[in-house]
């Protein structure tokens, strides 16, 4: 029983971070393709999180469709 237990919880886990991944691999999509010009224009170079700082740190000269997307990016934990 105990088995059938912790099975039950690995998939959950397993599930939850699969969901994650997916929900954020949707959301770079959407800036994206939502930030494309404003990107190769502002932010030429850079790519990953250094892309995503530079976008946030441009946001008064993205278009309206990339702002909207940019805040939609959850926060950077701040190290």
């Amino acid at each position: 029983m105990k088995l059938v237990h912790v099975t039950l919880i690995a998939a959950c886990l397993v599930s939850g971070y699969a969901y994650a991944q997916t929900a954020t691999q949707q959301e770079d999509r959407l800036v994206a393709r939502a930030c494309k010009a404003d990107a190769e224009h502002l932010c030429a170079g850079k790519t990953g999180q250094q892309m995503e700082q530079c976008l946030k740190s441009n946001q008064a000269q993205l278009s309206a469709n990339c702002k909207e997307a940019v805040s939609k990016l959850p926060q950077q934990p701040k190290s």
